[in-house]
């Protein structure tokens, strides 16, 4: 049996954002106490290591660190889990309130066991389960410290929070909730869709709606995009196929086919990708009409660019700004160039590529 209590001790005051002086004057002990603790020269007493569990909200043997126990804490999780599969949400409530009992401080139990009281509350629409999904999130939040997967952390279970605040017709507790964890506008799409659909306030849905959607168009630009780069690595011609499935994206969301709009000047990078792919894979002729639309495109877009959402789908008369994210060039022409010259390659494909642009300005210059 291997105990962590020196080890703990430290992450603990850590956590709590308390210095070793701090942490000493509050147990009334010496700091070079704190110390010998922490480096494991010495352990405290029995006393002093009840308040400092007391201190931190956590179990004695959460503090102590038993390594033996989480065989056991991993079998009553397991246990969970496999109830819930089998919606049998009783046995699964009797299996989280004996773990809860003997690991009460336990992240791992607090948050598995909210996840069981959220899916019973889901299944049954009780609401004291939704009440004690809730309290049970809000105590794991507490418990972060002890989290190891990544992808849980106070803004993930706050959004279960509402989830079930909005599951429950909590309407105002659930919107409240998400505009205060609308990190990075991660809620702009839910809070928009309560506000216009729930609420019936289309004026308060309309500017998380926009925000919501440019975000999803620079979404699908990043996605569809990172798979034709990922095909095209693997020479397969299922990148051709991706970018032109991008390219009908961008012309879907137009108001207008005829309209110069802000994600023109991606689609000029798109087609461009789109001819040097063709080039690669031997579709010469298809590579030179696309090359030429890009340049035009190109041409056209820096004539007079726009960096608003107007001409976008669902915007009628909007003249909020936005951002299309291409991270390549200042204008739709210097874009379009470094997709096309920065590859440092003598292979054919591309010297066909750059002749037909070189050729393209040549005309333009006559």
């Amino acid at each position: 049996m291997k105990i962590k209590l020196a080890e703990n001790i430290k992450k603990l005051r850590k956590n709590h954002s308390l210095t070793q002086e701090q942490f000493a004057e509050t147990l009334g002990v010496t700091v070079g106490a704190v110390y010998k603790w922490e480096a494991g020269l010495s352990t405290p007493e029995i006393k002093l290591i009840v308040e400092i569990a007391d201190l931190f909200e956590v179990s004695i043997d959460a503090l102590l660190g038993y390594e033996q126990q989480k065989d056991n804490i991993d079998t009553r999780i397991e246990n969970m889990k496999q109830y819930m599969l089998e919606k049998n949400f009783r046995e699964a409530e009797l299996e989280a309130q004996k773990a809860l009992k003997k690991y009460p401080n336990n992240f791992a139990v607090v948050y598995s066991s909210a996840y069981m009281y959220q899916l019973k509350f889901m299944e049954e629409k009780s609401e004291n389960a939704m009440e004690q999904s809730n309290e049970l999130f809000h105590k794991s939040i507490s418990l972060l410290y002890q989290n190891t997967e990544k992808s849980i952390n106070e803004a993930s279970i706050l959004n279960r929070i509402a989830e079930n605040y909005l599951i429950g017709g909590k309407i105002e507790k659930a919107l409240e909730c998400l505009k205060q964890n609308n990190i990075c506008g991660i809620n702009n799409s839910l809070i928009g869709f309560i506000y216009a659909y729930k609420l019936k306030q289309p004026q308060e849905a309309k500017p998380f709606l926009i925000r919501s959607f440019v975000d999803i168009i620079n979404a699908v630009i990043h996605t569809v995009a990172g798979l034709a780069y990922m095909y095209a690595e693997l020479d397969d011609e299922a990148s051709i196929e991706a970018t032109l499935w991008l390219n009908d994206f961008l012309d879907s969301i137009k108001t207008n086919n005829n309209d110069i709009i802000l994600t023109d000047k991606i689609k000029a990078a798109v087609l461009a990708q789109y001819a040097v792919w063709n080039a690669v894979f031997g579709h010469l002729d298809v590579s030179k009409e696309y090359i030429t639309k890009a340049y035009f495109l190109a041409k056209q877009f820096d004539t007079a660019p726009i960096y608003s959402v107007q001409g976008i789908k669902f915007f009628k008369e909007e003249n909020i700004s936005a951002t299309v994210y291409d991270g390549i060039g200042k204008t739709a022409m210097e874009t379009v160039e470094k997709i096309i010259f920065d590859e440092e390659t003598e292979a054919t494909p591309y010297k066909y590529i750059q002749n037909i642009w070189k050729d393209l300005k040549k005309d333009e210059l006559r």
